[in-house]
């Protein structure tokens, strides 16, 4: 687990990055024009962009619940929505989202949910992931590629090989235990070619962790359902993601573009964004957006849109993840006095 100071070190980067984007967009923006362009935006659509983030973390919560009910653990909806809350929190303000699977393995733990069986969870829930996102933003690409500027385009091809190389690399570890041992002793030569004073603690770690993909590959093959199962659940997942924009746009009473148009323009925006190792991809995606859906907002809007979608779709969650978090320490705390 982070230690009180390691949190409070990502959070203070988190904070920063935050500051530093809201002073470069209204640097060039009219602050008190975008605030009366907020203030006059039909609420409604707003209210159905933050349900459809709430249904994010349901369909989150459905799939940790599904896989583990399989793995004869119960697991209920709130549960579930409390592991998903932890990990997009420690996923948003940690560098390449690297916090977020470890907190939720400790909190499941807390929980009296055996380790294997987290990991095998959230594993089937990144690759099930990875594998829409990269779906999706394909689609979206092939779809709006011309909305895409032209400077973004090697962005998104380096975003799709990110996520397609980390999906590669889960499935090889998976499923080939000798291409999986041979890249690690690749890996642990070069360790040990720059003279890496932890090589026997990294070695050990890896070859744990694949002992536990091994254990992960035995219950995909004699569950296959499941994992299509977990793939249906992840496509709900980020479909209603994706809609987020979409009701922000609808709430400047706009109606030019489609929900399906709006949604895989989202889908390529997120491909570009995820790869950049930022807490949260803070002050990219904002940059990215203001690029991207140009065209969708125009000038005017533009800002104002950015930090409507951006609020909902993440920093709004991000904290209701810091409060659940908080609430999490001090019921646990409670439970061991």
């Amino acid at each position: 687990m982070k230690s009180i100071k390691e949190i409070l070190k990502d959070l203070f980067l988190f904070v920063s990055l935050i500051i530093i984007t809201l002073v470069v967009i209204f640097n060039n923006n009219n602050f008190k024009e975008t605030m009366r362009i907020i203030a006059n935006v039909n609420y409604g659509y707003i209210l159905l962009g933050i349900v459809v983030m709430i249904f994010y973390f349901v369909f989150e919560s459905l799939n940790i619940k599904n896989i583990l009910r399989r793995l004869r653990t119960k697991v209920s909806v709130i549960k579930g929505i409390k592991y998903s809350l932890i990990g997009f929190f420690f996923s948003g303000i940690t560098p390449a989202a690297s916090g977020g699977q470890p907190m939720q393995i400790y909190y499941m733990k807390k929980d009296n949910i055996p380790v294997t069986q987290s990991t095998l969870t959230l594993l089937m829930q990144v690759c099930s992931f990875h594998t829409m996102t990269i779906i999706c933003g394909v689609v979206g690409l092939i779809w709006n590629y011309k909305i895409l500027p032209k400077n973004f385009i090697w962005l998104f091809i380096f975003g799709i090989f990110c996520k397609s190389l980390a999906l590669i690399l889960m499935l090889i570890c998976l499923f080939s235990q000798k291409l999986s041992k041979k890249l690690v002793n690749i890996f642990i030569k070069i360790l040990e070619k720059f003279r890496y004073k932890k090589v026997d603690m990294v070695r050990e770690n890896i070859n744990n962790s694949l002992n536990e993909y091994n254990e992960g590959a035995i219950f995909i093959k004699k569950h296959r359902k499941i994992f299509l199962q977990s793939l249906f659940f992840v496509l709900l997942q980020t479909l209603v993601y994706y809609m987020v924009p979409y009701f922000v746009y609808k709430s400047f009473g706009l109606n030019s573009y489609s929900m399906t148009k709006i949604m895989f323009i989202q889908a390529m925006l997120y491909i570009i964004v995820s790869s950049i190792p930022l807490p949260g991809a803070v002050g990219v995606s904002e940059a990215a957006f203001l690029h991207i859906y140009l065209t969708i907002f125009g000038k005017d809007m533009l800002a104002s849109a950015t930090l409507l979608t951006r609020g909902i779709n993440f920093y709004l969650f991000v904290l209701f993840g810091f409060v659940m978090t908080v609430f999490t320490i001090i019921k646990n705390k409670k439970a061991h006095v």
